[in-house]
């Protein structure tokens, strides 16, 4: 506009010198009013908040997408003498499945695992621990296994490192030498930053294949509305031996595990392993063997409990195959919305007694 006045100023004084045989002329000084007031520069338009990242199995904010990155799946021993655990804290679930002999066996899911020092201690796996690594795309870390496990493994030609049966140049098992006394079977740990160097070693594939992966897994701040009944205490047994039980603390919104009469705890960091959500599942367990070995159905449906933000609600379960995840569904059909955070699974046989509980006993 500036530019437009200027030039319409001048060509009025050349006018004026050409009819005035060139002589200098003075011009009246414009009116405030005849000068058009400079506009100011247009706000420019926000541009739209990104949507944040998200890890696929926690729905925890993340800096980076690592939707595309496998989760790692350790085989991870519970015995008493092999306590306490590490590394156990930072997995986004642990699945706990009973073992033959009574005793259960956990498998931690990490999404990275390259800065975990030690992680253990590592114990053998089984068919139905695999099956539902299987269902989340898993590179599988064990040490040992059933003849089952490892016929399974060599069908499926799954990507897996083993600690008894392979070798690798970066070495990522060590026993504990203050273990050792405990046994042998009790103190084998991994270091994280090594078995990734194990897995570019063997040529396994970080990623996921086809674009992505559906954990069936979704995330909301209000989980615990889907709840109706009150649970700031639950306990699952699993048989006369074993039980976990959670202690719901409303301050953080999470539920602290204890068994074997004591806390559950994470060596590495000291504290008390805690969950968002407790997911309580009932199947078929039987024995198919002279060792006591067992079958644990991962597939097909069945029924069990969700809790939450001091809530639970009865649920159900259904898998299609061993190559999926599973899904849960609330009372109405609808599917479940898990809180933001941890998970815990125990997976328990449908013929116990009593198995599930939400009353604390006295003391």
């Amino acid at each position: 506009m500036k530019k437009f006045l200027a030039a319409v100023l001048c060509a009025a004084i050349l006018c004026s010198l050409a009819a005035c045989g060139g002589g200098p002329t003075t011009l009246p000084e414009p009116d405030a009013e005849d000068v058009p007031t400079p506009t100011g520069t247009p706000e420019p338009t926000p541009s739209p908040t990104p949507e944040p990242f998200t890890n696929p199995l926690s729905g925890e904010a993340v800096d980076e997408d690592i939707s595309m990155l496998r989760p790692f799946a350790v085989m991870i021993n519970n015995l008493p003498p092999s306590l306490p655990q590490r590394g156990i804290s930072q997995a986004e679930i642990l699945y706990e499945i009973p073992a033959e002999g009574g005793v259960t066996r956990m498998t931690a899911y990490f999404t990275d695992i390259s800065d975990i020092a030690s992680i253990g201690t590592v114990r053998s796996i089984r068919p139905y621990y695999a099956q539902i690594a299987f269902g989340y795309d898993a590179i599988i870390i064990h040490a040992g296994g059933s003849e089952a496990a490892y016929s399974l493994l060599s069908s499926t030609g799954w990507d897996h490192i083993d600690g008894v049966r392979q070798t690798y140049n970066a070495a990522p098992f060590a026993r504990d030498p203050a273990r050792v006394h405990n046994g042998l079977e009790h103190s084998l740990f991994a270091d994280g930053a090594k078995l990734v160097s194990a897995i570019e070693e063997r040529g396994f594939s970080f990623e996921h294949e086809d674009g992505g992966y559906d954990y069936a897994m979704s995330f909301t701040d209000d989980a615990a509305e889907q709840c109706e009944h009150e649970a700031e205490y639950a306990r699952i047994t699993f048989n006369s031996y074993k039980s976990m039980s959670f202690e719901y603390n409303a301050e953080d919104g999470l539920y602290y595990a204890s068994q074997y009469g004591g806390k559950y705890i994470d060596e590495n960091s000291g504290e008390q392993v805690s969950f968002a959500n407790l997911l309580f599942l009932d199947t078929d367990i039987k024995i198919i063997d002279g060792y006591g070995r067992l079958e644990v159905r991962t597939t097909g449906e069945g029924t069990g409990w969700y809790v939450t933000g001091g809530k639970c609600v009865e649920i159900s379960w259904e898998r299609a195959d061993e190559y999926s995840p599973f899904r849960y569904y609330l009372p109405d059909g609808s599917e479940l919305q898990y809180a933001v955070g941890h998970t815990y699974v125990g997976i328990k046989g449908d013929d116990y007694a009593n198995e599930v509980t939400f009353t604390k006993p006295e003391t």
